[in-house]
C-alpha cells in the first residue's frame, strides 16, 4: 500500500481527498483522555479507569464524517475491514445488539452483519473477544469478529483468533510492562464495571485507515506531525462471556495540538524523550525525535 500525501483524517492513506481541505478543522481532542506526564523510566501502564456508561461511545462534531468513511470502507473494501474468526458470530451478535441498545436502534441482520450494521451507528471501532479453550487446556479470550476501519498501521485479519498477548507482540516491551496486568484486567472485567483508556502516538499521515505503515518516512519538518489519540472502552458481554473492545481514533495536527498550552507541549515534550528506542520505533517516533524536542521546546 502507498501512502499518499494529504492532511484529511477521514480519507484512506492511499487515496486523494475528494473535498476542499480549505474547509477541515480538526476537533479538539477530550481533556481527559491526552497523555499525562510521567516522571519516572518509562513503562507501557494499562491505565484503566471506569467507564460511564451514559458516555460510553458519545456522538461528536467528528463522527458523522467518521461514520460516512467507515461506510464507504465497508462499501468498497469491506474484506479490509470486516473479519470473523469461525465460530464468533453469536458473540458478534451480542457485541452489536449492545452498541444498538445504547443508540436507540434496532438491528435487521445477524451475527457479522450485525456488528457491520451495529458499526455504523456510532464512531467507534468494534472488536469481539470470547473464551475459548486453548491448546494448554486453559480458558483464553480470544479476538473473533471486527470491524475496524481506523486500525493505526495494523491488520484487522491477521489479529483473528489470537488472544492479547499476540495480538500485542508487535508492540516492543508490551509482554514483559503490562501483558499479565492486561490479562488479569481482562479476567475481572464484570458486566456492571466496564473500563475505558487512551494511548498516543504521533505519525506522519493523518488518515485514520492507517493498515500499513510508509516505506519510508513522509515528511521532514515537525509541524507537519500530527498527534494521533485512541480511546478504547471494554465491556463484558453476558451471554457469551465475551468482551467487546471499541476503539475511536482522533487525529490532529501536532501544531493544533500544541496550542492548547505550555503544559500539553511540555508533556509531550517529556514523553517523546523517555521512550526507548525500540517503543520509539513502534510508535513511529524514532525518526522524527530528534527534530520534534527542539521544536516541542518553543512552545513552553
Amino acid at each position: 500500500m502507498t501512502h499518499v500525501l494529504h492532511q484529511h483524517p477521514f480519507t484512506p492513506c492511499d487515496r486523494e481527498p475528494s473535498i476542499d481541505m480549505a474547509t477541515f478543522s480538526a476537533m479538539p481532542m477530550m481533556d481527559e483522555m491526552l497523555p499525562v506526564a510521567l516522571f519516572d523510566e518509562f513503562r507501557h501502564r494499562v491505565g484503566a479507569r471506569p467507564l460511564n456508561v451514559s458516555q460510553w461511545l458519545p456522538h461528536d462534531a467528528e463522527s458523522d464524517p467518521t461514520i460516512e468513511m467507515k461506510r464507504e470502507l465497508l462499501r468498497d473494501r469491506r474484506d479490509e475491514v470486516v473479519a470473523l474468526f469461525p465460530g464468533g458470530e453469536q458473540a458478534a451478535q451480542e457485541a452489536a445488539e449492545l452498541v444498538a441498545q445504547f443508540r436507540g436502534a434496532k438491528l435487521e441482520s445477524t451475527g457479522i452483519d450485525a456488528l457491520v450494521e451495529a458499526s455504523l451507528l456510532v464512531a467507534d471501532d468494534l472488536t469481539v473477544l470470547e473464551p475459548r479453550i486453548g491448546e494448554n487446556g486453559e480458558e483464553q479470550l480470544l479476538f473473533v469478529a471486527g470491524v475496524v476501519c481506523s486500525p493505526s498501521r495494523w491488520n484487522l485479519a491477521s489479529k483473528m483468533g489470537q488472544d492479547m498477548l499476540q495480538v500485542h507482540q508487535p508492540v516492543s516491551r508490551y509482554a514483559e510492562h503490562i501483558g499479565t496486568a492486561v490479562n488479569t484486567t481482562l479476567k475481572r472485567l464484570s458486566v456492571e464495571r466496564p473500563v475505558w483508556r487512551s494511548n498516543w502516538t504521533l505519525e506522519d499521515h493523518p488518515a485514520l485507515f492507517q493498515p500499513t505503515s510508509p516505506a519510508a518516512p513522509l515528511v521532514d519538518d515537525p509541524a507537519l506531525l500530527w498527534i494521533r489519540m485512541e480511546r478504547e472502552t471494554l465491556r463484558r458481554l453476558p451471554q457469551t462471556g465475551g468482551v467487546l473492545f471499541t476503539i475511536r481514533g482522533f487525529q490532529q495536527p501536532l501544531p493544533e495540538y500544541v496550542a492548547r498550552g505550555p503544559e500539553h507541549a511540555e508533556v509531550l515534550h517529556s514523553l517523546v524523550k523517555r521512550l526507548p528506542d525500540d517503543v520509539a520505533r513502534y510508535k513511529s517516533v524514532l525518526h522524527y525525535r530528534e527534530m520534534v524536542l527542539p521544536w516541542l521546546e518553543r512552545f513552553f
